[in-house]
């Protein structure tokens, strides 16, 4: 009779702290997720982006992709800020595009490494410890411009063009 007083006890108390561990599990998930501060937004044309003020706001820069571009995937980050974006363009206006950048063959330290906005549609290559070798055995084109992002810091965007299928990728951060 004591065995089984005991093990009841040991079992309600076993119940007791796994319920306590899945509402600690499921507490921590909701604040992680409420505390991202990363956004996600898809335009099908540059026109679209400029209506929600992407431009205006300084997230899309207009005088670096072709004002034809389309289908764009653009993701933000507040802080530390970051973005990173994926579009299309037609070929017609590759041009456009080309005039604006700078080519490099080496990356510089502020975009050597590049974490992935975590969403599908940005290209595995262009994640981690960037390799420009790899990246251009994929297709892409490696060019960099360098801009002042405010009074005080340098910004530096990183682009990835395919040249051939009119598809383009930037990641900007701030130059360190």
């Amino acid at each position: 009779m004591r065995q089984t007083g005991v093990f009841l006890r040991d079992m309600i108390l076993w119940k007791a702290f796994l319920r306590r561990a899945a509402l600690c599990i499921s507490m921590t998930s909701v604040l992680a997720s409420c505390g991202s501060d990363r956004k996600e937004y898809f335009y099908q044309t540059l026109a679209d982006a400029e209506k929600t003020g992407e431009i205006t706001r300084g997230w899309i820069p207009d005088d670096l992709i072709p004002s034809s571009s389309r289908a764009i995937h653009l993701a933000e980050e507040l802080s530390p800020s970051r973005e990173w974006c994926a579009f299309e363009f037609p070929a017609t206006d590759g041009e456009l595009l080309r005039k604006n950048l700078k080519s490099v063959d080496s990356l510089p330290p502020s975009v050597r490494q590049v974490r992935g906005p975590g969403a599908s549609w940005w290209p595995e290559v262009l994640r981690g410890n960037l390799e420009a070798e790899k990246i251009n055995k994929a297709g892409l084109q490696l060019y960099v411009v360098e801009r002042p992002a405010n009074s005080v810091n340098m910004g530096i965007y990183l682009f990835a063009v395919d040249w051939s299928k009119g598809r383009g990728f930037f990641y900007w951060t701030y130059k360190f």
